[in-house]
């Protein structure tokens, strides 16, 4: 039976609260607060008051707040009308809604 990333131990930073460092997560990140340093997640929720900044590695990404640097996304990335993205970002699949902004250099995956 395939385990969902439901099942997998999620974390979830708070707004206000900021973690530097490296993390590893093998379900669901859900940032409100701040990352700064390296973030490795199934799938990666950053909140409108969300920032993270740094290495983020994540089969699928969501973003309303702020995300910067190197983003390796194996799968989706979607940039909301709220959402910010800068950086060097490697994609199977993108979508940026009216109003969602990305700077910075795109890399398709083959």
């Amino acid at each position: 039976m395939a385990t969902s990333a439901n099942d997998l131990p999620s974390l979830t930073i708070g707004s206000g609260v900021t973690a530097k460092g490296v993390l590893h997560v093998p379900g669901k990140a859900t940032v409100h607060g701040t990352i700064e340093g390296e973030l490795t997640a199934d799938e990666v929720l950053v909140g409108s008051t969300g920032k993270v900044y740094g290495k983020l590695k994540a089969r699928r990404v969501d973003v309303l707040g702020q995300l910067g640097e190197t983003i390796d996304c194996q799968e989706s990335l979607v940039i909301r009308q709220s959402g910010k993205v800068t950086g060097k970002l490697d994609y199977s699949e993108i979508e940026i809604e009216k109003g969602g902004e990305f700077v910075g250099q795109l890399n398709k995956r083959g």
